[in-house]
């Protein structure tokens, strides 16, 4: 099993990974466009095996999410030159079938049903609260590591659109 695997299945399991001296972090892709949203995943990052890497657009998230097999991807919904709807199901169409999280100002059932049916996995509600970042990230990872995978063909996938 690969390092990362072995580390999500002994966060949720409570088993320790083998050969590991450390715990490896888990990776988590943020797209924001907020100062003060920034400075609070960067404060989330580290804590409970979480890393956090931040993106610029759409196009490096999908690669980095990718590259690092990330499970979980925050996009704030106010980024430029991005229609969020597109954006969610891009991000969640990659090869590994991350959960992505959409942040919004306005959080309404409304909202999350969107996200869902673009196959995101859920809304956080800004300004960001670590306090409430962290539990929501640990939600999807829990429910990253139990769902099925999606077929990947040729291998890497489409790319952003």
């Amino acid at each position: 099993m690969p390092s990362i695997w072995r580390v999500i299945h002994s966060v949720f399991t409570g088993s320790a990974p083998r050969r590991m001296a450390t715990p490896a972090r888990i990776p988590v892709v943020a797209l924001v466009t907020s100062d003060q949203d920034r400075y609070v995943l960067a404060s989330v990052s580290g804590r409970d095996s979480l890393e956090v890497h931040f993106a610029e657009s759409c196009e490096e998230a999908y690669r980095v999410a990718n590259r690092l097999v990330a499970p979980v991807i925050l996009l704030d919904r106010d980024l430029l030159g991005t229609e969020w709807k597109t954006a969610v199901k891009t991000l969640a169409d990659s090869p590994h079938g991350a959960c992505v999280i959409l942040m919004s100002g306005v959080v309404d059932d409304y909202l999350r049903q969107e996200v869902i049916r673009r196959g995101g996995y859920d809304v956080l509600a800004k300004p960001l609260r670590a306090d409430q970042v962290i539990p929501l990230v640990k939600l999807a990872l829990s429910y990253w590591t139990s769902a099925p995978r999606p077929a990947v063909q040729g291998g890497h996938g489409s790319g952003p659109r």
